[in-house]
Formats: C-alpha cells, structure tokens, sequence
C-alpha cells in the first residue's frame, strides 16, 4: 500500500498475520536509535555532575531537570501524538531532543546544562509513548511483544554507552563532549532518514476516520491502569534512583561504573526477556519478573548487615537487579501501549508515566539524606508493589500473547 493512502481493514488484518517488511525494519531502525539515544541522554544527568562547573549544592537540580522535562514531555506530546499522528510527531521529537542534545554539549555553566538537559528529555519523553503506540500498531501479531522489548532495550544500551566514554574519557571534558557529540550526531542522521521512510501508524489512520468510540469497560480499565501505574512506578523509581541518583548520593566517584552496571544487567536481561517470552506467556512472564525484582532486591539487606564493606559482592548484586529490572521493564512496555485502545493509546501511556515520574521526582529530594541501608530497603518496598500489581494482573488480567491489539481492547473495532 503507497504510505499516501488510508488503510481498510484488509490492510490491517494482512499487517498482523504478515512478516516484517521494509516498513516494519525502517521503524525499527529508527526507534530503537531513538531510544539509544533516550537512555544515552538521560545518563548524561548523573555523569555531567562530575563536569567541573557543576557546583555541590546544584546536583539535585541537574538529577531534577531530567524527569520534569520527560514528565511535561510524555504529557504534552502525548496527547499530540494521538490528535496529529504518530509519524509527525517523531519529527517534532527529533528535532527537540537534536536542539537539546547541542545545548548540553555547548553548556559552560551548570544552567546551560540543566536547559540542555531539560530539552532533550522533554522531546525524548514525548517519544516514549508515541513510539510504543507505534511499534504495538505496527508490528504483526507474533512478533509484537519482541520487537517492543528489543527496541527498547537499546535504551540499556544507549546508557552503558554513554557510561562507558564517560570513563574511558575522564581525564577531559572537551574529550567527551567530542565522543558525545560523535555519537549522537551519527544516531541522529541515521534516525532523520529512517523517519522520512516510515508510514504513518495504520490503526491512527483508520480508527482516527472512525465514527465511534473505541473504549474498554470502566472495571477493566481501572484494573489496567492500577496494575501499569504500580509497575510504572516500580519501574522508573528503582532504574533512577539505582542505575542514576545512587551513585552522586552515595558513591560520587563510582558514578559512571554503578549506570555502566546497573545498564549492562538491564541490557542482558533485554535479550533474555525475547527469549523467554517465546516461550511463556505475557502474564507469566510478568510475574517472573516482579517477583525476581523484589527478591534480589531483598538480598540487599543481608548483604549490608554481614558484609557492609563488600562493595563486590553488592555491585554483584545490583548487576543482577539490574537483570530484573530489565524484565519489569520489558513486561511493563508491552504491557501499556496493548492495554490501551488506539484513540487514546498515546496519552494513556503518558498519563501512567507521569504518575512514576512525579513520586520519581518527589524522591530525589526525599532519598536524598538516606544512609545506604535506608535506601535499599526504600527500592525493596517500591519492588514489592511491583510484585502485587504482577500478581494481580496474573490472577485477574487478559492474556495478550498471540491477539490483535483489538482483541485484547475487546470493543475497539467500529467498522
């Protein structure tokens, strides 16, 4: 089909039951750099507080910028994403995360940085839900939940990236703003080109021409936002105050290796989430990943009454949440744009989101006199909310493994 005209139903129902096409690996292509570049960007918070014009007493506000902008960003764009279409909001995204990503490598001062970096995570926060609508209506059927964790697991690696020039260029900030710079110059070209090549989102086309509504009961959609707002939260606040805010609170000069760590489990946990959920299905799979959270987590706590002074042994540990995490992080994306109906895909998953981010930022300043212990046991609680909303989904949930995201929003098809 020419990307210029509206799709039928034929059209869709051949995209769910095919393969991937040209179309299916541009997106993919560009999304999963979008989201490289999500989590490479959002790394720089933390690292940059090590950059010589960052005084003390503004680290919580550089920590701040970043979930605020994203916050505002799922919001405000999210709700574009839904109104205009999901490919011209990419290019809204790219071109504000692009200007943002230039201001942070141009700061000389610590306001300069914090407008960089609010910049790029609010177009970068705005692309989060309009790339998992995407990726969820685009896709076929079978392959849906493991594109949607494959690509966003570039955001581990993304930030393991970033983490890495971050040390290996330490001797010098004008070194790493080049390998910065290099970076994501070569990510943004490549993503400008693919974007141009991608078609706007069949099911935004069709069900944006449809004269009904495509909504869910009110008991299932309040069971669905409960369940993806505790795992939100779970989710955002143990990766940031882990992988992001740990390491300038409590172990400054470790900072790069604990987001290097923390990414690099959450990278492998990406490539072991596709291969286990080929083999079970989405509610199972949540609740092995919530509950495996929730326990290593809880291994802190004997490793820090025994062996306090063991700092292998705990970043040992927090590599394997990391692990974990990753998993609730894969059950949680596939989760949110297929439980939600195409009119209102977008803002719904902004809207869950923003309610992480909002405590997120709450928490920066609360955890912020927390001994190490107190901290641990702050991220255990966070996890076993997590685990009960799993838990509930398991026990009351639908299984969306193998259904057409019509199916799962049973209702939504009005033609």
């Amino acid at each position: 089909m020419n990307n210029n005209e509206r799709p039928g139903w034929e059209e869709l129902e051949s995209l769910d039951a095919g393969g991937l096409g040209i179309n299916q690996w541009m997106a993919i292509i560009s999304i999963s750099l979008g989201m490289f570049l999500w989590g490479f960007l959002l790394a720089l918070a933390p690292l940059t507080t090590r950059w010589p014009f960052v005084p003390q007493d503004m680290v919580e506000y550089v920590l701040l910028s970043a979930p605020t902008a994203l916050t505002a960003g799922n919001l405000a764009v999210g709700k574009l994403s839904d109104s205009y279409g999901r490919k011209y909001t990419f290019m809204v995204t790219l071109a504000l995360y692009g200007i943002g990503a230039l201001l942070i490598l141009s700061a000389n001062n610590v306001y300069g940085l914090m407008a960089g970096i609010a910049m790029a995570e609010f177009g970068l926060g705005g692309e989060e839900p309009t790339a998992l609508a995407y990726l969820a209506e685009m896709m076929p059927t079978r392959r849906r939940e493991e594109v949607l964790i494959g690509v966003t697991n570039s955001a581990n690696i993304g930030a393991a990236v970033a983490a890495v020039l971050a040390l290996v260029t330490s001797m010098s900030i004008n070194l790493q703003r080049e390998f910065y710079g290099a970076t994501i110059g070569v990510a943004l070209a490549i993503m400008l080109l693919t974007r141009f090549m991608i078609p706007e989102s069949y099911r935004w086309m069709l069900f944006r021409s449809s004269r009904k509504n495509n909504l869910i009961g009110s008991s299932s959609l309040r069971l669905r936002i409960f369940v993806l707002a505790s795992m939100a939260i779970t989710i955002v606040l143990t990766y940031a105050l882990l992988a992001l805010v740990m390491g300038p609170y409590l172990f400054p000069r470790l900072t790069s290796w604990i987001v290097f760590l923390y990414n690099l489990g959450e990278a492998v946990g990406g490539a072991v989430g596709i291969i286990m959920l080929r083999r079970i299905g989405v509610k199972s799979f949540t609740l092995m990943a919530y509950l495996g959270g929730f326990i290593t987590m809880m291994l802190f706590i004997p490793q820090l009454l025994l062996m306090p002074s063991n700092l292998m042994t705990f970043l040992l540990l927090l590599l394997i949440n990391g692990v974990f995490g990753e998993l609730g992080w894969a059950a949680r994306v596939v989760l949110e744009p297929e439980l939600f109906p195409t009119r209102t895909r977008s803002i719904g998953i902004a809207a869950v989101r923003a309610s992480a981010y909002v405590i997120y930022m709450a928490s920066i300043f609360f955890t912020a006199g927390f001994t190490i212990n107190e901290y641990i046991i702050y991220n255990a609680g966070l996890w076993g909310l997590g685990f009960a909303a799993a838990l509930t989904w398991y026990l009351a949930g639908v299984e969306t493994r193998f259904r057409t995201l019509e199916q799962v929003n049973e209702g939504a098809r009005n033609a």
